[in-house]
């Protein structure tokens, strides 16, 4: 009787021990999985594009004024992005109002190369020390020699 209470008490260490790993297995997971910065699914598409989004989120004021090149910021520009006019800046492309007081994410940014990537050029030249003002000349200048043509390699576009 004694031998089959020690065996009863092993049982339930064995038990204890996988319950215990089980709920470990859990937690390692949900924090390896987080979204700590609440980041709509569609940033996750690749890493350049969640760490512009990264950048709105907890920097959007320095993208706040900054030119945006793809055309969202004008009237025709802006039918071909979803009818909507991005009058703030770069910061438009990635939220509508700020997402951190109650406005919503948009997903322009993480369809749009330009877009992505001026953002994060913006946040190395502010890492470097660069004001909101040099920021904008250095967009402003990447993109000035840049000529829009309708000619493709399968002919005129109409």
């Amino acid at each position: 009787m004694l031998q089959r209470m020690k065996q009863h008490k092993a049982n339930y260490i064995w038990i204890g021990i996988l319950m215990i790993s089980v709920i470990g297995m859990i937690f390692i997971l949900k924090v390896a999985y987080a979204n700590p910065l609440d980041l709509p699914n569609y940033a996750f598409t690749k890493p350049n594009i969640k760490e512009a989004y990264s950048f709105a989120k907890l920097d959007g004021d320095k993208l706040d004024g900054l030119p945006c090149n793809c055309g969202c910021m004008s009237a025709d520009g802006a039918e071909a992005h979803g009818g909507r006019l991005h009058s703030r800046g770069l910061i438009d492309c990635f939220m509508k109002g700020d997402v951190n007081l109650g406005g919503e994410w948009d997903s322009h940014a993480s369809e749009c190369g330009l877009c992505y990537e001026d953002a994060l050029l913006s946040k190395q030249l502010y890492g470097e020390g660069k004001t909101k003002e040099e920021t904008k000349e250095v967009l402003k200048a990447k993109y000035a020699t840049q000529i829009i043509s309708t000619n493709t390699v399968y002919g005129e576009m109409s």
